[in-house]
């Protein structure tokens, strides 16, 4: 148990009486001063709590506020014991203007996913020490907190595009779970989780594109959304309860973004609309509220759609990639790369705030497939130049602050990247190499090299302790930690991954006799 105060204190009022009387000899008597501890009795709301957070930090935060009843001009300090092997203070405990006192708790960072309980006491006390306690302050508070994986909801699994999976999983538990390669069914996309549901696009042998929704336990599906004869569709992301798909069926400025409804596949209007010809898309982004894409007629525009007041702004970015990306997102900027730069977007707005410039790029077509990065150390990094989905690129990194460049990697890579603990896990094709880079400067830190027969492909994924390849041939669990990095785990067939909240890895994955997409594979992951 901890022992926790707030350095906000009242000013200091010392209650003395004393007293003098007459007698035998003229003598005085002193009463010593009687020092009195006034009541302030305490209410808390809620006095027992119930919630689920995520990895990524998304749930009802644990807490409560602490209202005061009766006054003093004595110090007053609130004082907190708490498990601090399970929780750490979010942010000082301070008192508003209307007296309440508002506490905020959050997970230790690194514990386990599962359900924790607990109780911890607020009392106000008269010192720091807390050796005078006010009568009437000491309460408790009650919780039950379960630490869960949070949605795999679009490119890379979050806004940022880190691919990172904050959870610790054993390869001695892996086993697959169930295959979903329906008869005729054709260019699978990559998927996005949530709801205990995996959401896929794929096109029906009549060339129908189709949403569906499958349970992530089972490979049963659940729900079938037809969009249409499309040109080009997105695979799902998923936000706001809902399930985004980008569309185009013709040349024009009202392509759709379909959107339905994340647990029952009913359509959720409305579907914004957006500028572009023949493109094609990665997923879109959602961001709390809203929702981001790349698109443009001609390319190098960003949307922004807010799903709540349903406003919605384009930029035009005048850059030199027409399509096949998406953007970045966090609380305040949308990460835009225009090839010339990173372009620095206002979320509310759609303002240009600022440009990192890319120094390396070199024009080479029109497409480009992948996404900025943001990183832990006010960073974001993207691939320099136009690129298809197994381009050799370099790798550029920028601080945000500065405005400025900061390193480029040495080498060529090919896979999306993934990001966390202050490094970099990304693979050339040809040959096959995974090579881990220090984040802050970009120097190779280790590297894993696969079969000699085989090419690095698709996305990485990154946990605690294992980072998740995959080649044309196999995908592998390679241990992070430690000096040797031999795989700890594979199974046949590769392609783009993915790791559900329920802890189920899915793998879009192409049958030999197929030059696409064709098929999901589940491994249960715990």
């Amino acid at each position: 148990m901890i022992k926790r105060q707030t350095s906000a204190a009242l000013a200091i009022l010392l209650a003395t009486t004393a007293c003098g009387g007459g007698g035998g000899g003229g003598g005085t008597v002193t009463t010593p001063p009687v020092a009195v501890v006034p009541t302030l009795g305490v209410s808390i709301a809620p006095a027992t709590q119930t919630t689920a957070i995520d990895d990524l930090g998304n749930g009802t935060a644990l807490g409560f506020a602490a209202t005061v009843a009766g006054s003093t001009s004595d110090t007053v300090v609130a004082d907190l014991k708490y498990d601090n092997r399970q929780l750490v203070l979010d942010g000082d405990v301070t008192r508003g203007t209307d007296g309440a006192y508002r506490v905020r708790f959050k997970p230790v960072a690194g514990l386990a996913n599962g359900n924790y309980t607990g109780s911890m006491t607020f009392r106000l006390c008269r010192e720091a020490a807390c050796n005078t306690v006010y009568p009437g302050s000491t309460q408790s508070f009650a919780y039950t907190l379960t630490l869960q994986l949070g949605d795999w909801a679009t490119f890379q699994r979050n806004a940022a595009h880190t691919g990172f999976v904050r959870a610790t999983f054993d390869p001695a538990a892996f086993r697959k779970a169930w295959e979903w390669a329906p008869t005729g069914v054709y260019g699978v996309s990559p998927i996005a989780s949530s709801n205990g549901l995996v959401y896929v696009t794929a096109r029906d042998p009549d060339g129908t594109a189709v949403l569906r929704a499958l349970s992530s336990s089972t490979g049963e599906q659940r729900w079938n959304y037809a969009i249409g004869r499309t040109a080009y569709h997105s695979g799902p992301a998923v936000g706001n309860g809902r399930v985004f798909v980008t569309t185009m069926t013709t040349s024009s400025t009202e392509n759709a973004i379909v959107s339905v409804n994340a647990v029952t596949g009913e359509f959720a209007p409305p579907n914004a609309t957006f500028a572009s010809q023949w493109a094609d898309f990665l997923q879109p982004t959602p961001y709390k509220d809203g929702l981001y894409i790349a698109a443009g007629y001609y390319g190098n525009f960003a949307y922004g759609y807010n799903y709540s007041s349903y406003t919605a702004w384009a930029t035009d970015t005048k850059g030199s990639i027409w399509d096949g990306q998406t953007p970045a997102v966090d609380e305040q900027t949308v990460y835009y790369y225009s090839g010339k730069a990173i372009e620095l977007i206002d979320r509310q707005t759609g303002e240009i705030k600022g440009s990192l410039t890319d120094p390396f790029f070199q024009s080479s077509g029109y497409d480009y497939h992948g996404a900025p990065i943001l990183g832990s150390t006010g960073n974001v990094m993207a691939y320099s130049g136009h690129r298809g989905p197994s381009s050799p690129s370099i790798l550029v990194n920028w601080s945000i602050a500065d405005k400025a460049y900061k390193w480029r990697s040495a080498n060529t890579y090919s896979t999306t990247p993934a990001v966390g603990g202050g490094r970099i896990y990304l693979s050339k094709s040809t040959p096959g190499e995974l090579n881990v880079l220090d984040e802050e400067t970009g120097r190779l830190l280790w590297g894993w090299a696969p079969p000699v027969d085989e090419r690095m492909i698709g996305n990485t994924i990154l946990t605690e302790t294992i980072v998740f390849v995959s080649t044309n041939k196999s995908i592998y669990a390679i241990p992070i930690q430690g000096s040797s990095h031999v795989p700890v785990w594979s199974a046949p067939g590769g392609g783009e991954m993915a790791i559900t909240p329920d802890g189920m890895l899915i793998v879009t994955g192409q049958a030999p006799e197929y030059g696409y997409p064709r098929a999901l594979t589940a491994y249960r992951l715990r």
